[in-house]
């Protein structure tokens, strides 16, 4: 079974706990090449520590696991090589988005962002800091895999094979339960979208007027990760911004200062410093559009009152989302959510679900999947099903994914077995 790489923030363990080091200890050392990345023994070390802490019998010190370790660092690295020779590229939005979801679980897990900078015995700003780069490297193999397997597919067919040839070894399929829900998005008002539009535009006037852009952007941009680098987003392809942001630049000239732009994170004043035929070189300044606590309760208030509608029997919950809901993926299937494993839960949203009769609907909830679009729900506990073992008639779409994953992981398998052959690699003794 191939071994599942760990998450980035492992090799900072085993950095943080390798402080007290003796005179001749050796730092670090390359164990191993591949392409041209490096596989660091810290590296090596970190995944063996994660996988001893999740499965206390391994031994850390047993050199099959570490083969097995170096030899999955390998096929990642590889295919991070391979990505950039296809130019497979992710935006800033997209790395800042991961590492900020990655922080919060790991402050959820740690029980605070102080108990966490104390496990790993470093501020903040450094974990982020670390952490960013093997964030971007990991969603560039991830997009390079998904080019290569997303549109995999599976038949009918292939599902009964699957389930005829494995039926009696498949897990048992653990408590469920089936989900609906309706989102509201907290919008801001006009008059706050007004607000930000004219501070943004007070700004671009003041750079027309001479002011300096890198003081301006130190002053007021509400973009953490480029604050302290004068607004610079660096050289990019265009179509790693929003489709708002790139259109509106593609329209500026070099040296040119854009009027505001809005997209989902605010408005942007931008100066276009470089551009190719693809790719835009710019600096912004980014003016957010603030949300109150009023827009937040009028956005409650309105799931409140569709929640007593429903319990009224006046519409089904199915067709309050179709009407009302504000997520496009779920709107059209009445909020359906599926059927989702009480184990992947959080344990506070797993602890409601388990304290809710079926058919129950909760109050408002806070809801984000982008931190742009922050908003509340409400969810339809329709129905718990529990553990049992799959069948056709029931769980069709539990061993469809089966029989998905058995051939991704086959068609990978071949693909590193393709790079291996085809580009440098190497353990070094």
């Amino acid at each position: 079974m191939r071994l599942v790489l760990l998450v980035w923030i492992c090799t900072a363990i085993a950095g943080a706990q390798q402080l007290a080091l003796r005179e001749g200890d050796v730092l670090d050392r390359i164990e191993a090449i591949a392409g041209d990345q490096p596989i660091l023994k810290s590296e090596v070390d970190a995944q063996l520590l994660l996988l001893a802490q999740q499965n206390p019998s391994l031994k850390v010190d047993d050199p099959e696991l570490r083969k097995r370790v170096i030899d999955a660092l390998i096929n990642e690295r590889l295919l991070y090589v391979q990505a950039q020779l296809d130019s497979i590229t992710v935006s800033d939005e997209e790395v800042n988005a991961q590492l900020d979801a990655t922080i919060a679980q790991l402050i959820r897990q740690a029980g605070s962002q102080e108990r966490l900078e104390n496990l790993y015995q470093m501020p903040m700003w450094k974990i982020r800091r670390d952490g960013r780069e093997e964030i971007r490297k990991r969603l560039i193999v991830q997009r390079y895999q998904q080019s290569k397997l997303g549109e995999i597919k599976v038949s009918p067919r292939e599902v009964e094979q699957f389930y005829e040839r494995y039926k009696d070894s498949l897990p048992v399929i653990g408590k469920q339960y089936e989900l609906y829900h309706i989102v509201r998005y907290v919008q801001p008002t006009h008059d706050a979208r007004q607000a930000a539009y004219e501070r943004a535009r007070a700004i671009r006037d003041s750079i027309l007027a001479g002011a300096d852009f890198c003081q301006l952007v130190a002053r007021n941009s509400e973009d953490p990760n480029t604050r302290a680098s004068c607004g610079d987003l660096g050289m990019r392809n265009c179509n790693d911004f929003v489709p708002e942001f790139c259109s509106a630049c593609k329209k500026l000239q070099t040296n040119e200062v854009s009027m505001p732009i809005e997209t989902p994170f605010g408005f942007h004043v931008v100066r276009m410093l470089d551009r190719t035929l693809e790719q835009i070189h710019v600096q912004h300044i980014l003016i957010g559009i603030p949300r109150g606590e009023s827009d937040r309760e009028r956005v409650r208030a309105e799931l409140v009152r569709l929640r007593e509608q429903i319990l009224d029997g006046k519409l089904s919950f199915e067709d309050a989302a179709r009407q009302y809901s504000e997520e496009q993926d779920t709107r059209g299937f009445g909020g359906a959510l599926g059927k989702l494993a009480a184990a992947s839960l959080e344990p506070s949203m797993a602890q409601l679900l388990d304290s809710l009769a079926d058919g129950s609907i909760t109050e408002p909830l806070p809801y984000s999947t982008n931190p742009t679009k922050q908003g509340y729900h409400i969810l339809w506990k329709k129905r718990t099903i529990p553990p049992h073992k799959p069948s056709l008639e029931t769980d069709y779409k539990e061993l469809e994914n089966f029989a998905l994953t058995m051939k991704q992981q086959q068609l990978y398998d071949r693909l590193v077995a393709t790079l291996r052959e085809q580009l440098h690699w190497e353990i070094l003794r």
